[in-house]
């Protein structure tokens, strides 16, 4: 009977403190919530700015295809000039809107990840995912930064001479390289017949430059979500080699 008494006991004596140790490891939720908002705003940062692209393109297509030419009033002649130039860039508005899109969904991935952590009591493998999809997220959204300002501020300054236009109405303007922004800009820069349109066009213009620096905060908030992450990732890390520790020392 002593021999029963000892051994219930012993076996609560190494129970419980296994059990407690269990119960201070598990991840708080509050430690998670970070990791969840930094990735949520990620998502949302990237949506606005597919969203700003994505309306810039489908009016860009709507000129070309439908409008076909603005009417340009010079003092002493007007004629037709065609929306859109022979040589215009736009590699940087499919960069931008890959870098974007990417971003959306690696941010919708790491709030799944950080509600699946709420409930784990371990790292997760989708932790150790997460921080490489934003690796390359923060190197995507860097090198679409660079690329579209260095495109832009390339091609800046340049300005539709009247001569060039005026004698080849009816064929796109074939002076120099452009972009979608640098090239309306200098539409601006004309006597617009039709105020209207010049309205329309200065709004557009808004945008592009908005998302073009939309890439900025972008890029700030993939490096805030990784730091986050790689935050997360080394304190449940820490979390389960004390836990194993313990375990192994309540063993021995």
């Amino acid at each position: 009977m002593d021999s029963f008494k000892m051994g219930i006991a012993k076996y609560f004596h190494r129970a419980t403190p296994a059990t407690s140790h269990r119960a201070t490891t598990a991840p708080s939720p509050l430690g998670i919530w970070p990791l969840f908002a930094s990735n949520a705003i990620l998502s949302a940062l990237s949506i606005i700015t597919l969203a700003l692209i994505s309306s810039t393109v489908a009016w860009l297509l709507e000129q070309k295809h439908n409008v076909h030419s603005y009417e340009i009033a010079w003092p002493a002649t007007s004629f037709q000039l065609n929306v859109l130039p022979k040589n215009v860039w736009g590699d940087q508005g499919y960069e931008s809107n890959g870098a974007a899109g990417y971003g959306f969904l690696v941010g919708i991935f790491g709030m799944i990840t950080a509600w699946r952590l709420r409930r784990a009591g371990r790292p997760l493998k989708s932790l150790t995912v997460l921080l490489v999809l934003q690796i390359g997220a923060i190197l995507f959204t860097l090198s679409a930064f660079i690329f579209v300002f260095i495109v832009t501020y390339k091609t800046m300054g340049q300005y539709i001479r009247e001569p060039i236009a005026a004698n080849n109405v009816g064929t796109d303007y074939a002076e120099y390289k452009w972009t979608p922004e640098t090239w309306m800009k200098a539409v601006l820069d004309l006597p617009l017949a039709d105020q209207g349109k010049r309205d329309q066009i200065n709004t557009r213009v808004t945008n592009m430059v908005a998302w073009r620096w939309m890439l900025l905060p972008l890029f700030i908030v993939d490096c805030l979500a990784f730091s986050v992450t790689v935050a997360a990732w080394l304190r449940l890390r820490k979390c389960t080699t004390t836990r194993s520790s313990s375990a192994d020392a309540i063993e021995k």
